[in-house]
């Protein structure tokens, strides 16, 4: 999972939306704007600004480009076999927070190629702008937790519980924030079963009218095994 700082309800104003999947590597994450605006794409960190003399040119950087690697192909559509089919109550934030964190961490590699087969169905509860961050292709695999979900041709199921931080803040008419205990584990060939994960997850939501239904805007995390 890629971790993120300022987690918690306090960080929420420095919160950052980011794309998410167990066992990747180094965080890619963009800085998200207060709660109530808008999630825009990433962007590349702008260079630290400096002072040049008046018609001066700023000299060229030398440095040769940093090779990219090939995004991490897509898997196959399909019902994962650890996510139970139903419709969710999208006039509930709780009805779409959860499902939201259920698909995220839902993985079946029977159909998936890595964790962010994953991520791409939970962006159907998620406001355009970030569903277009979660499905931006990833240019890194699932690491050891997906390998030794895959070594077990496994899938794995979720389970939550509601995170009633003191700190969160109240729910307003365009805005609802969710808080939960992930806890994802394995099941494969053979039996096996293995606890994989488990973390806090905040979720914020957004609306724009009393009858529109919720979407995820962002997310954060804190803790993680």
């Amino acid at each position: 999972m890629r971790r993120l700082g300022n987690a918690g309800w306090w960080g929420a104003g420095a919160a950052v939306a980011v794309a998410v999947c167990a066992g990747c590597g180094g965080p890619v994450a963009t800085p998200a704007p207060p709660a109530g605006t808008s999630v825009s794409s990433p962007t590349a960190p702008s260079a630290a600004p400096f002072s040049a003399a008046p018609g001066s040119v700023p000299p060229r950087s030398t440095s040769a480009p940093v090779p990219s690697n090939p995004p991490v192909p897509a898997g196959s559509p399909g019902q994962p076999r650890g996510q139970a089919a139903g419709a969710v109550d999208g006039q509930s934030p709780d009805g779409v927070a959860s499902a939201f964190a259920v698909a995220t961490f839902t993985y079946d590699t029977a159909l998936d190629r890595s964790p962010f087969d994953a991520q791409v169905r939970s962006a159907v509860y998620a406001t355009p702008a970030f569903a277009g961050v979660l499905t931006q292709p990833l240019a890194q695999g699932g690491g050891a937790q997906w390998n030794t979900l895959a070594a077990h041709h496994g899938y794995t199921t979720v389970a939550l519980t509601a995170n009633h931080d003191d700190g969160r803040p109240p729910d307003q008419l365009g805005s609802a924030a969710r808080a939960y205990t992930v806890a994802t584990t394995g099941h494969g060939d053979n039996a096996w079963s293995a606890p994989l994960d488990s973390q806090t997850m905040y979720v914020f939501l957004t609306r724009t009218g009393t009858v529109t239904p919720w979407q995820v805007s962002r997310v954060s995390f804190s803790g993680g095994s």
